[in-house]
């Protein structure tokens, strides 16, 4: 009778466990297994997004309603598909978490993904394209000269602002991508960085294992870097974009992109443009899009074309006058 009692009491508490309390227990658990960046961004997503609105509800009384209704107030908020996937990724695993305790909802749960909605990407044309190259080869500053890499190359701003010059094989020409630098938020309570933020600058592994590569670098580049390289005999340690043994964090590097821009009369775009750019430019010249998914660190051929490669304007005009001509 009394283990009976007790059997009753375990499913009670564990009847009256609130999403909330899940949440919890699955961000203890899975912080070890992923990268500070990662978890930051999980921890943010689900404070932000999921406790607040569904914190306090028991995990037997989640339902496929539950989880509609839930959706549907996120996209009337303005969430991005993308950012809605993420929140059904986690809310999924905290789900699946709660089962492996005996912690189960009220019924099966279908996580139903929305529909990737199309995105306008940012492309340079290419007068702006050669205008900027043009005005990047007239420099001798270590700030244009890694902007002079990124149109190169292809690479992520964190990647940029995460290179050394240890990570350059001038003999080879090969630019070795091993690290990233990202502004995450600080997760450790009752820490913060030096300036006082609640959030701390980190120089960490690339984005994912595809991530970590070896970029072939053009000639016109390997023979700038050189010439660079031997002007100031830089240590294998001082980071390429700022000459020096400081760091540039990726919103700084947008900064002064920005005035960049304004100094080359070219209209604004993200620097996160520049990694587009390349990819669309390499497509139209006729290239492989194995290779380039490769050099962009991508873990396959679909993401780079569903992502980065879109046909210009200038291209699309030459398509139709194909077309009519052969009519």
């Amino acid at each position: 009778m009394r283990e009976q009692e007790e059997m009753k009491e375990k499913d009670s508490r564990r009847q009256s466990v609130t999403l909330g309390e899940l949440c919890e227990r699955w961000q203890q658990s899975v912080k070890p297994a992923v990268k500070p960046s990662t978890y930051a961004c999980y921890l943010t997503m689900i404070e932000k997004h999921i406790r607040r609105p569904l914190g306090e509800t028991q995990v037997s009384g989640m339902t496929n309603k539950v989880i509609m209704d839930f959706i549907n107030d996120r996209q009337k908020q303005g969430l991005s598909a993308g950012t809605v996937r993420l929140l059904l990724f986690l809310l999924k695993s905290v789900i699946q978490a709660g089962k492996e305790m005996g912690v189960c909802p009220g019924e099966e749960l279908y996580f139903k993904l929305p529909r990737q909605a199309g995105k306008r990407r940012e492309i340079m044309e290419w007068e702006d394209f050669h205008k900027m190259v043009c005005y990047l080869l007239n420099s001798r500053r270590s700030f244009e000269l890694g902007i002079l890499i990124s149109l190169g190359t292809g690479i992520r701003v964190g990647e940029l602002c995460g290179m050394r010059w240890e990570d350059i094989d001038l003999d080879a020409g090969v630019l070795k991508v091993r690290r990233t630098v990202s502004r995450i938020r600080n997760v450790e309570t009752g820490k913060e960085d030096v300036s006082g933020g609640k959030t701390i600058l980190q120089i960490g592994t690339p984005k994912t294992g595809s991530s970590v590569r070896d970029i072939p670098l053009p000639r016109f580049l390997t023979e700038r870097l050189r010439e660079r390289f031997f002007q100031r005999r830089f240590s294998p340690q001082t980071y390429v974009l700022t000459g020096s043994g400081r760091v540039m964090e990726p919103r700084s590097v947008q900064r002064r992109f920005k005035n960049l821009l304004r100094r080359c009369g070219i209209q604004p775009v993200s620097v996160h443009s520049l990694r587009h750019s390349f990819a669309s430019k390499w497509i139209e010249q006729g290239f492989d899009s194995k290779a380039l998914s490769e050099i962009l660190g991508h873990s396959s051929v679909k993401i780079t074309m569903d992502i980065y490669v879109h046909s210009t304007m200038n291209q699309k005009k030459n398509y139709m006058d194909h077309v009519l001509e052969s009519f």
